[in-house]
């Protein structure tokens, strides 16, 4: 059976569009590991990076190669190597389906989806996608022959840009990071969030990973939910409710 969260929250907390319930602190998480999307690069999580880091948070930005699941997945492993103590990892969009295997590190004490793949075993980001229909479809893909693909500029700055000016969702769209197909159709090994509390913040606006199968997933795993009223990059448009997100997990786990 999925971990089933037991933690009671209390009270009301409104914040950049985002209405959470506060956490009692049992113990409090030093380490933060943060891990990107496909198509983008650790850049993504830099307004929250600042933020967390102000709060004296020992935060790591893991720098993915998208080049296959395999190589992401060693690749968050090596930053944990690097860490004493206890670690929280934070996913956002596939680094969701990163930080599910990766979770199963013994240091590793909870996890945080934000607008983020929740895989179960067997399963691929490319299965759940295509569970729950969204605007984000294959045609909007540009599918090179050595298998990466880059997502067409259109539809970058529209569906998942969405929340972002439109200066930035250019900027975003314009310097995306290649990615193998490879990382869409890996199947999940094995889901950390069945044995390990987690988090899901929900972006009620997203285009991209459609907020119905965020909150199906969510729901699955047991997880704490928030839901914050932006688009699927919510570390960029959101980065104060996300920041305060992780804080509240990295206090409540222990």
């Amino acid at each position: 059976m999925p971990h089933l969260n037991t933690l009671l929250l209390s009270g009301v907390l409104t914040l950049s569009g985002l209405t959470m319930q506060s956490v009692d602190v049992f113990a409090d998480v030093q380490n933060i590991v943060l891990v990107h999307g496909a198509n983008a690069d650790g850049s993504t999580w830099r307004e929250v990076y600042d933020r967390l880091v102000a709060d004296d948070y020992n935060v790591t930005v893991a720098q993915l190669p998208l080049t296959s699941a395999e190589d992401d997945i060693a690749a968050v492993r090596r930053n944990l190597e690097a860490l004493d103590g206890s670690v929280l990892l934070v996913g956002h969009s596939y680094g969701g389906v990163v930080i599910t295997e990766v979770g199963t590190d013994p240091n590793v004490k909870g996890l945080v989806y934000v607008a983020a793949f929740q895989p179960d075993e067997g399963q691929s980001s490319a299965d759940l996608v295509a569970s729950v229909s969204s605007d984000f479809t294959p045609d909007k893909l540009e599918i090179f022959d050595d298998g990466h693909y880059l997502v067409s500029i259109d539809a970058f700055k529209s569906l998942v840009g969405n929340g972002l000016s439109d200066e930035d969702a250019k900027f975003a769209a314009q310097s995306q990071a290649m990615s193998n197909m490879a990382i869409l159709t890996y199947e999940v090994q094995v889901a950390a969030w069945r044995e390990k509390p987690s988090w899901t913040a929900i972006a009620t606006q997203d285009r991209t990973i459609a907020p119905e199968l965020q909150r199906l997933m969510s729901e699955r795993a047991g997880s704490t939910v928030v839901e914050i009223e932006n688009g699927h990059i919510l570390p960029m448009t959101s980065p104060d409710a996300v920041a305060q997100f992780i804080r509240q997990a990295a206090q409540a786990v222990d």
